[in-house]
């Protein structure tokens, strides 16, 4: 398998401990912040002004099981997909987001959610699996 590319944008700050796949392509937009011991294993494609908890997983690219005939460890693994962050995004301690989702602008994440499914725009998301918690509103703080 070909090397992936990693790049960083400016402003960007990635704690100790954040892992990137090697064999992933990886993109960080500008003003985004990546907590400690963050794994980024699949593909991701964050946008600008992100801000990701500590210990925050992007996995991806689950083993094939269905074939009883096979070791599970000899039976390769599905196409790898990209997740996406776009802009204005809150992903909170300990998340776990799923290959091939995609995290709407301005939506948030809570803490120790698992997301297996696209996050609308300015969603609030928490749980196993992550469902809606509500959508974010304007408010008459400064």
């Amino acid at each position: 398998m070909k090397g992936g590319q990693v790049s960083i944008g400016k402003n960007s700050f990635i704690e100790r401990g954040a892992f990137f796949s090697a064999k992933r392509n990886i993109r960080i937009g500008t003003n985004t912040y990546i907590g400690r011991n963050s794994s980024l294993s699949c593909h991701v494609d964050i946008a600008n002004d992100v801000l990701v908890a500590s210990n925050v997983s992007f996995v991806g690219g689950d083993h094939r099981i269905d074939n009883i005939h096979t070791n599970i460890n000899l039976s390769g693994r599905d196409e790898i997909k990209c997740i996406t962050v776009e802009s204005n995004v809150w992903i909170g301690h300990g998340v776990i987001v799923m290959h091939g989702v995609t995290l709407h602008s301005g939506s948030v994440i809570a803490a120790g959610s698992i997301v297996t499914k696209d996050v609308p725009e300015n969603a609030i998301f928490g749980g196993n699996p992550a469902k809606l918690i509500r959508y974010r509103k304007l408010s008459n703080f400064n």
